[in-house]
């Protein structure tokens, strides 16, 4: 940590000579502490100071060089932190320190890339496209204990390392855009098939203009034999009424029989395991009802399980958030997950993937705090 600490107050020291070149560099991060409550889970009920409840904490270095003729070089390094001082809270600790795959400094992202009238292309570790659009269609903006990812993001993870992307420039409303990952960037520790094969890719095409937006998006995530364990298909719409913002999502994820994973509860593995993976479906639908100066968020997810009978789940779940200034907000939110006789699906929030009930109970959640981006 003290390491990391230099680096940064040595960016900081340089950043200004920087900026006298044409470029333009920004510091920037979010703090996010609430008061979480989960009931239902196999070991009893959690109360606990949490960080990232809205959002993960996180603090980060992004900027632009003017290349001229219309091109620019863009980046962006962002490492996530334990706001509440914890770094061994149960069931999230990784998460505060940048999560699966990426822990540790500038852990959740990290890249570089080329924009200009062609587009945008970037590589290193980003968010996948599909990620994007779960985030960008829940009210709850995959956070809160109201999050879509509590079990209706069909094993789609946030960010993917070795990336190389590209989207395409806005075409009167038009978008299109692609991921490409390498083997290695799926994190076989121990494998040498990982430097031979295609790790996976995210195709994404999407429309907004006015009130109406829609995007398509298809991801492959690959285990070192070439088998997916990540095959998801997911369409996702949206209506702004201007008294309300309605939406609705539905995902399919039909993975390969016979594909392992490298990811067992959230911790990276050495050597791949058989994950015995089901085809799963969901679908979301939500609302956003502005009020004030806040909103009122909220959505109902229902999953289900082609694989395993009685293996689905319904998720209800009511939000608000409170704006204080533009970078300030309150929030409070609530759900709760009523799971068939074989699921232990569990209500979560932005870092903390909840605390799963035994099979067949019910889980709830309970957060309210404070975020302050800056």
């Amino acid at each position: 940590m003290k390491k990391s600490l230099i680096a940064l107050a040595v960016f900081g020291a340089f950043s200004g000579a920087a900026l006298a070149d044409g470029s333009n560099v920004q510091l920037y991060g979010l703090i996010d502490l609430g008061v979480t409550h989960f009931s239902g889970g196999a070991d009893g009920n959690v109360t606990q100071l949490s960080s990232g409840v809205q959002s993960g904490s996180r603090i980060g270095v992004k900027g632009t060089e003017d290349l001229g003729g219309g091109l620019s070089t863009i980046f962006d390094v962002e490492t996530g932190f334990c706001a509440n001082g914890n770094t061994g809270a149960p069931n999230s600790s990784a998460y505060c320190t940048g999560g699966p795959g990426g822990p540790g400094f500038m852990g959740r992202q990290a890249w570089v890339g080329l924009k200009g009238d062609f587009g945008t292309i970037q590589a290193g570790r980003q968010y996948t496209l599909t990620f994007g659009d779960q985030a960008n269609i829940d009210p709850f903006g995959y956070g809160l204990t109201g999050s879509i990812s509590n079990m209706g993001t069909a094993g789609v993870p946030a960010r993917a390392s070795q990336v190389l992307g590209y989207t395409s420039p806005n075409l009167s409303g038009f978008t299109v855009a692609g991921q490409y990952i390498f083997g290695a960037g799926m994190q076989y520790l121990n494998t040498a098939e990982q430097y031979k094969s295609t790790g996976g890719y995210n195709l994404q095409g999407s429309y907004a203009n006015g009130p109406i937006g829609v995007t398509l998006s298809y991801m492959r995530l690959n285990d070192p034999s070439g088998n997916a364990y990540v095959k998801d298909t997911e369409i996702s719409g949206s209506y702004n009424f201007g008294v309300a913002k309605v939406v609705g999502y539905y995902s399919e994820n039909k993975p390969d029989a016979n594909a392992m994973v490298n990811v067992v509860k959230g911790a990276v593995v050495a050597t791949p395991v058989a994950a015995g993976l089901d085809h799963v479906k969901a679908y979301m639908l939500g609302v956003t009802v502005p009020v004030g100066p806040g909103s009122i968020l909220a959505s109902y997810t229902h999953l289900s399980d082609s694989t395993v009978s009685n293996k689905g789940a319904k998720q209800y779940a009511v939000g608000y958030t409170y704006s204080l200034s533009k970078q300030t907000n309150l929030y409070a939110s609530y759900a709760h997950i009523s799971n068939d006789t074989a699921a232990t699906y569990a209500v979560g929030d932005s870092t903390d993937g909840g605390f799963a009930p035994t099979a067949g109970g019910s889980s709830s959640g309970l957060g309210f705090g404070i975020r302050h981006q800056f």
